[in-house]
């Protein structure tokens, strides 16, 4: 296969018209795989400054030209860039995988699974403890060891006069219209609290920053259309914010929420209040966590509908003893675990020793009390799937009293949630 295909990483630094050439073909590549519009300039410009301040690594295959035809374009990408994982008890470097792609032309000859398995393989030698991606369809990344671990929920929230929140102590914080061009530095202090304070959050891309500040990546043109609300908190300092747009302006008006990150409770309801006491509007729709305060803070909890919930964030664990040591357990117990990897990078057996919280994890030759494989170790991750459900689907095993005993060291809240999408 490799003799039919050359593979090559960009380098995003060389403006030769020979190599700027293969840069706008990569790119096209990638639009042309999630079904989006042909690039303008002004996107080109965008996404390359992007790309060179996350120092994203981008690698692709490129045919052997036919009839003539340039090459420029690869008929398969992947791309990767390391930010940060919270995994609730501590914060891990996260080896972020993007942009993968297969033309059609040449799907089933090995392209993905050889440009997947390199890359892990150089995570696993740069030291990075986990990888994530979000996927776009539902039955490609288990084979490479990557579990579903979050969800997000998509709501329709009816703001007529039926919503209503519980009575609750006002803590002197206020709600503020800011102009797009002036957010980014609140903004991003938002977005780090929330970071420190939000199990399965993962850092964000370089592209946020443009896109809050009104430039619209999918219609690749200014948007004039979104707006950005923040909460400021009873010190002043800002700890939630929210973008939205009128999607409907009609007598029902609807409001779209883009992007809503808190890092309290108190920011999360003041701001869904403020979208509630938008003029004209009688719906919010959009994303929000799994488990959601908003559902118990309202009076009337059915005025808050989810009409959906996908997976989103997927979790792929390279090195047992760091990621394991970096989440939350939940009852003092030794429990040895038998996790089983096709690729060998997190195979073995571990003991896990937790007390107040917190385990040493470390390689042990004893037998193990359960055993399960690393795409059902990352689906366990983040904790918004429990033990009992993965064991009665046959993907956890061992002992009835060594399940018992697993769920009680590993399940818990809080419930995780990601709203970084990449």
């Amino acid at each position: 296969m490799t003799d039919d295909y050359s593979f090559a990483t960009l380098d995003l630094d060389d403006e030769s018209e020979e190599n700027t050439a293969r840069l706008t073909g990569w790119l096209d590549a990638i639009m042309r795989g999630f079904h989006q519009s042909q690039p303008n300039d002004e996107f080109r410009e965008k996404w390359l400054a992007a790309v060179r301040r996350d120092g994203a690594v981008n690698r692709g295959a490129w045919a052997a030209p036919v009839a003539g035809l340039s090459n420029d374009v690869p008929v398969a990408t992947l791309g990767h860039l390391v930010k940060t994982l919270n995994a609730g008890d501590a914060i891990l470097p996260a080896w972020m995988i993007t942009d993968v792609t297969v033309a059609p032309t040449h799907r089933r000859r090995g392209l993905m699974r050889q440009l997947m398995t390199e890359n892990l393989c150089a995570a696993v030698s740069a030291g990075a403890p986990v990888a994530v991606l979000t996927a776009s369809e539902g039955a490609i990344y288990q084979r490479f060891g990557f579990g579903p671990a979050t969800r997000e929920a998509r709501v329709r929230v009816d703001t007529s006069s039926r919503f209503r929140l519980r009575d609750r102590p006002d803590d002197g914080g206020r709600v503020v219209i800011v102009a797009p061009s002036e957010a980014w530095p609140l903004l991003e202090k938002v977005f780090a609290r929330h970071h420190d304070v939000t199990r399965g959050s993962v850092g964000r891309p370089t592209y946020y920053e443009s896109w809050l500040q009104g430039y619209d990546w999918d219609e690749m043109s200014e948007d004039r259309k979104q707006r950005l609300a923040v909460r400021l908190g009873p010190d002043g300092e800002p700890d939630g914010f929210v973008a939205y747009a009128m999607k409907r302006p009609d007598d029902n008006g609807e409001v779209e929420v883009r992007d809503l990150v808190t890092a309290s409770a108190e920011a999360l309801l003041a701001l869904w209040q403020f979208l509630a006491d938008i003029d004209l509007t009688e719906i919010v729709t959009g994303p929000a966590p799994v488990v959601d305060p908003l559902t118990h803070a309202l009076v009337n909890h059915r005025v808050r509908r989810v009409t959906a919930m996908p997976d989103h964030l997927w979790v792929r664990v390279l090195d047992v003893p760091v990621a394991l040591e970096a989440r939350p357990w939940f009852s003092d117990d030794r429990m040895i675990v038998r996790v089983v990897d096709g690729l060998g990078h997190a195979d073995g057996t571990f003991a896990i020793d937790a007390s107040d919280g917190r385990a040493a994890v470390t390689p042990t030759s004893a037998a193990p009390d359960v055993t399960l494989d690393v795409e059902t170790l990352g689906t366990l991750y983040l904790g918004d799937v429990t033990v009992d459900p993965l064991a009665r689907a046959g993907r956890i095993t061992g002992t009835d009293d060594a399940v018992r005993r697993f769920g009680s060291l590993a399940d818990g809240s809080p419930a995780p949630h990601c709203n970084t999408h990449f």
